[in-house]
């Protein structure tokens, strides 16, 4: 199994607050890591579209790799995890992401 595509892990940082209470965004961390870009499977995409979301895409990574990150960005594109499988025989997890910022469809 190649793992040819590389794609940013990434880690928002916790928010804090300043002096006066006022919220302050923490620092994002990412680290690059090889993956295997795959297709959402029929039956998750269309349980998906029941609940009101849309998944686009599914990473595998090496199980290693992966340590609890929810944003993934892959050509120039953010994904939020929204789901993880662990295959635990092969140590690959596989990331099932929808894009960045999207909301509930209407």
């Amino acid at each position: 199994m190649l793992f040819n595509e590389v794609l940013s892990l990434i880690k928002p940082g916790e928010e804090t607050q300043n002096e006066e209470g006022f919220p302050v965004p923490g620092q994002d961390t990412s680290r690059d890591v090889f993956a295997n870009e795959k297709s959402i499977r029929g039956n998750e995409f269309y349980m998906a579209a029941q609940s009101g979301y849309t998944l686009e895409t599914t990473f595998e990574v090496h199980s290693l790799d992966y340590e609890g990150e929810t944003v993934v960005e892959y050509e120039s594109k953010r994904y939020r995890v929204v789901r993880t499988y662990d295959r635990k025989q092969e140590e690959i997890t596989e990331l099932i992401c929808r894009a960045y910022g999207s909301e509930l469809i209407s």
